[in-house]
């Protein structure tokens, strides 16, 4: 039998950690802001503008749940951000049909 505290430990399954979140949430809009707007030859300004309104979001972000940073969170985000701009090269190298 599974104990009752499982389920009271997980109300509405809204207790995924905030650093997982923000990195969902990173790799998400910068798939979608590069899809949409860095195809082809030129990388147009609204991607800078999609990518500096993402950087707004991390730092208040993380300034809001700073408490919940330590440092396994604070590596994982950093590979994250190592990772977003690997795949930056890796699907601008690639071939499009334009």
């Amino acid at each position: 039998m599974i104990p009752e505290e499982i389920y009271k430990r997980r109300p509405n399954h809204n207790n995924t950690p905030e650093s997982i979140t923000l990195i969902v949430i990173n790799y998400i809009v910068f798939v979608v802001a590069l899809q949409l707007f860095a195809t082809c030859a030129k990388i147009n300004t609204f991607f800078w503008v999609a990518l500096g309104a993402l950087a707004l979001y991390n730092f208040f972000s993380i300034r809001k749940y700073r408490e919940d940073y330590g440092k396994p969170q604070a590596i994982a985000y950093i590979i994250s951000i190592g990772g977003l701009l690997l795949l930056f090269f890796l699907m601008r190298s690639r071939d499009l049909n334009c």
